[in-house]
């Protein structure tokens, strides 16, 4: 173009030349156009990509975000219902560790009033031992003195009939003493006959109702000693379960009641009852 400018600028072209220099100006002119609209173009369908690109590329930042708000909803989803399943568990744990500790603490109630009621069965069973004891030796240290009451009263009736049967005795020499000496004065007179047999069978018969005497005195003697001392015998026997009716039974060995199983405490969630109720 710029040749052809300089050549009719010189003023030396023909008129072809003239025409193909138009062509020349005309073509270089379109080409220059035509490569203008393609560099329009390309920027435009560059433009036109970024544009896309962009769109695109928010497209998809919008996508991550849309993602990452999902994922987070989910997570704070999941951490409220972790959280709510957490609370529930440590509310439910916390009830039933209020439960067995109310479990734990009526145990250990109920475990002291047995205790409490099984000291006051051996207290009770203790003084009723010792009652039962000392009335029963005091029974016996009476029945003893009253077996000895007896017995001395025994020993004095006996003494009696010794004496009485001693006296009987003496009475008996005295009378035998005294019918010798009658049958000798008797004789000693000179009387002769049947009179002196009379006489000395009087003597013999005195003696006889002297000797039974004596010894109906001995035995009535015995008879009063034997009665005395049936007397005395049943007054000690009547003396004796007298005493021994002051005496109680025998309390033996008290009923205890048994102590309380240990209770089945309520399992939680996780908690380890048998290492936290160790202490019941």
């Amino acid at each position: 173009m710029c040749i052809a400018v300089g050549a009719i600028a010189a003023g030396t072209a023909t008129a072809s030349q003239i025409a193909t220099a138009s062509l020349v100006v005309g073509a270089a002119s379109a080409a220059a156009s035509i490569g203008m609209g393609i560099m329009s173009a390309n920027q435009q369908a560059a433009q036109a990509q970024e544009s896309l690109n962009f769109q695109a590329q928010q497209a998809r930042n919008q996508q991550d975000l849309a993602t990452q708000q999902a994922q987070l909803q989910q997570r704070q989803h999941r951490d409220a219902l972790l959280l709510q399943q957490k609370q529930s568990t440590e509310a439910y744990n916390l009830q039933i560790q209020q439960s067995n500790t109310q479990i734990a603490n009526q145990y250990q109630q109920q475990i002291q009033q047995v205790r409490n009621e099984r000291a006051a069965l051996l207290a009770r069973n203790t003084a009723e031992r010792n009652e039962f004891q000392k009335s029963k030796e005091t029974a016996e240290a009476q029945s003893k003195l009253n077996n000895e009451a007896a017995n001395r009263a025994y020993v004095g009736q006996q003494t009696k009939l010794e004496e009485a049967r001693k006296k009987a005795a003496f009475a008996q020499q005295t009378l035998l003493a005294k019918s010798i000496g009658a049958k000798g004065s008797i004789l000693a007179s000179g009387r002769t006959g049947q009179s002196v047999g009379l006489l000395a069978r009087d003597v013999d018969r005195q003696q006889g109702f002297a000797t039974a005497q004596d010894l109906a005195s001995i035995d009535s003697a015995r008879n009063a000693a034997i009665v005395a001392m049936e007397g005395d015998y049943l007054k000690a026997q009547s003396a004796n379960n007298a005493a021994l009716s002051g005496v109680g039974a025998d309390p033996g060995d008290p009923f205890l009641p048994d102590l309380p199983q240990k209770p089945k405490f309520i399992e939680g969630i996780g908690l380890q009852i048998n290492d936290q109720y160790s202490w019941v």
